[in-house]
């Protein structure tokens, strides 16, 4: 992922930051705001690792998992329409209703049966 998508969602990420760097603190989170640099410098300054280890630790956590409450976005929520195209069948539609999917003799109505 990008660190712009981390800075627009900044509070999203608060506790995988956390897990990641517990010598983190709410506050330290709450001050840096998304601030990429100013959140290194803080990590610098914490850890006392230097500046290059810390470059490379966040890089390596932007490859990890984006949270779900960030994915719930419109704008993310669309595109992740979009790129289901490439899984559904010929024939169907990724903005087709779900019920369309599977078995049509199936149904999710317990009166009905199914």
């Amino acid at each position: 992922m990008r660190w712009r998508t981390v800075e627009q969602n900044w509070e999203a990420f608060h506790e995988s930051l956390l897990d990641t760097w517990p010598v983190l603190s709410e506050d330290d989170l709450i001050d840096v705001e998304g601030d990429r640099q100013t959140f290194q410098q803080r990590l610098i300054e914490l850890t006392g690792e230097e500046p290059d280890d810390v470059a490379q630790q966040i890089e390596e956590w932007l490859e990890g998992a984006v949270p779900s409450d960030v994915h719930m976005d419109e704008q993310h929520d669309n595109q992740s329409i979009l790129d289901s195209e490439l899984y559904v069948s010929p024939g169907e539609d990724a903005s087709d209703d779900d019920r369309k999917f599977g078995d049509d003799n199936v149904t999710d109505d317990p009166v009905r049966g199914g």
